[in-house]
């Protein structure tokens, strides 16, 4: 079974749509937080408008799900559209099914567009596409943390399972991701860079669990010693060194000593066929690692080709971070709508100082 729990409203309406996408085989226009009037996907054609619309009610009643229901209904009657398709994360029965029938006739005909947690479960299955771009369905289970936890130095050593948990709950997949996967393929090595605070760490560890889904083991180390005392050819593993940089005194000696080390390690990685070695570090450091010595980019290194500076974020993605940010608050539920319906969203995704640290850190 799928973790369904772990994704925020947005997650979940991002996963129907795709979910329906496959079923219908149609785009349906996705919209960012707010008000929806109704409305979660929509697909138009010629003779005319499929309409979407998701509940994420895992945790309430069914009745609360009937009464949200009929809400919508009002919503549906001005649009009229040529079909309603309705996806609720609560297991669903045949008689709460037709009672959903009955409540959006005549927008819903059958029961096959009413999908609950059971049909939602069973496309996931029917397309593993869907889960694998969906990272904290699969990043989340039970499987997949123990494995964590008993792998990196005995342990992972960087955070609990609580802090993994609750880092997986706000995770946005953005388009780095899908870079830094291809990069560390490509290099064998990855060093992900940015401003304090853009989510260098976040990213890192998501693209080390990608790798445990497939049985790769994970270290997380404190030093370069450690890396060479857990490498081992015969084993796919992920070794993960955070702020590596940030560990030094960026003196021209102590890099020099660092920069050493560092070469052999990369060549040692990039020698093995189930080794990957993921870095992170802030960007002025890495600049300033560059003004002191001429080894951090000569042409024996090349430290900058396994390079993937982040902190360029789409204002979608900014919303969905926020999103999901709230979604996993206590912020009651008249907060929560009061900051959707005004225009406090806008002006904090657009704020000059916005930036994912800043947000985990109010919310």
């Amino acid at each position: 079974m799928s973790d369904l729990e772990n994704l925020s409203p947005l997650d979940f309406e991002d996963l129907c749509r795709d979910i329906a996408q496959k079923e219908i085989g149609a785009r349906f226009s996705a919209f960012g937080p707010g008000p929806d009037g109704g409305v979660d996907g929509r697909h138009s054609m010629g003779d005319g408008v499929t309409v979407l619309q998701c509940k994420h009610y895992l945790r309430s009643t069914f009745s609360n799900l009937k009464t949200s229901a009929k809400k919508e209904y009002k919503k549906i009657r001005k649009l009229s559209p040529k079909r309603y398709l309705f996806f609720t994360s609560q297991s669903l029965t045949p008689t709460r099914s037709d009672q959903l029938i009955e409540i959006f006739k005549p927008y819903i005909i059958n029961s096959g567009d009413i999908w609950g947690r059971d049909d939602i479960e069973g496309a996931l299955r029917k397309y593993p596409d869907i889960v694998k771009s969906h990272t904290k369905l699969w990043l989340s289970s039970v499987a997949a943390l123990e494995h964590i936890l008993q792998s990196g130095l005995e342990a992972f050593t960087k955070a609990t399972k609580e802090e993994i948990l609750e880092e997986i709950k706000v995770y946005v997949k953005n388009p780095s991701f899908d870079e830094a996967i291809e990069k560390l393929e490509k290099e064998k090595v990855l060093i992900v860079s940015g401003p304090p605070g853009v989510g260098k760490t976040t990213l890192a560890k998501m693209v080390a669990y990608h790798y445990l889904n497939n049985d790769w083991h994970f270290y997380a180390i404190n030093s370069l010693e450690d890396g060479f005392s857990k490498i081992d050819d015969e084993k796919p593993m992920v070794i993960f060194f955070d702020d590596f940089l940030g560990r030094i005194e960026l003196d021209r000696q102590s890099l020099l000593q660092h920069e050493n080390a560092l070469s052999v390690f990369v060549k040692r990685v990039r020698k093995s066929k189930n080794a990957r070695f993921i870095l992170t570090t802030r960007a002025h450091i890495f600049e300033e690692a560059r003004r002191i010595s001429d080894h951090v980019d000569d042409q024996r290194f090349q430290l900058s080709k396994y390079l993937l500076d982040v902190g360029a974020y789409t204002r979608k993605i900014k919303s969905h971070i926020l999103f999901n940010h709230l979604s996993a608050s206590n912020l009651s539920q008249e907060h929560f709508s009061y900051l959707l319906e005004g225009d406090w969203l806008v002006k904090i995704i657009d704020h000059k100082n916005y930036n994912p640290r800043v947000i985990a850190s109010v919310s």
